[in-house]
């Protein structure tokens, strides 16, 4: 999977990186037909109650495209709040992903996720 990663306003923020890569690493055990992704994450800005995780995730598997894009406050520890964030992001990801994989005749199987069907006819 080619992966194409786009941080912004993350800077000083040392986790941010290892929390993508832990992410991909899922999404690419999730399911080994995903062609390429895209993966934006912008950190909050300073001062402000808005202050917020931005992240989007674009995958393309076979000729469909996954799009999710999720937001969350930082709150007071924004390490937690990116986990939070990316965690959304795959669970996003992977009902589209699920989708798919059934249009595909159960192509995203790897990892042992999804149904014992599934599992079986990757077998």
């Amino acid at each position: 999977m080619h992966t194409c990663l786009t941080l912004t306003n993350v800077g000083g923020q040392w986790y941010v990186e290892r929390e993508v890569s832990g992410l991909i690493s899922k999404l690419r055990s999730y399911c080994d037909s995903i062609h390429s992704s895209d993966i934006s994450v912008e950190g909050p800005s300073d001062g402000g109650e808005a202050r917020r995780w931005s992240v989007g995730l674009k995958l393309r598997v076979f000729d469909e495209i996954v799009h999710v894009v999720t937001h969350a406050s930082a709150g007071v520890d924004p390490h937690q709040s990116l986990s939070r964030a990316l965690a959304d992001i795959y669970a996003k990801a992977g009902v589209q992903l699920d989708h798919i994989s059934a249009r595909h005749h159960s192509c995203c199987c790897r990892g042992g996720h999804g149904s014992t069907e599934r599992l079986e006819a990757c077998a």
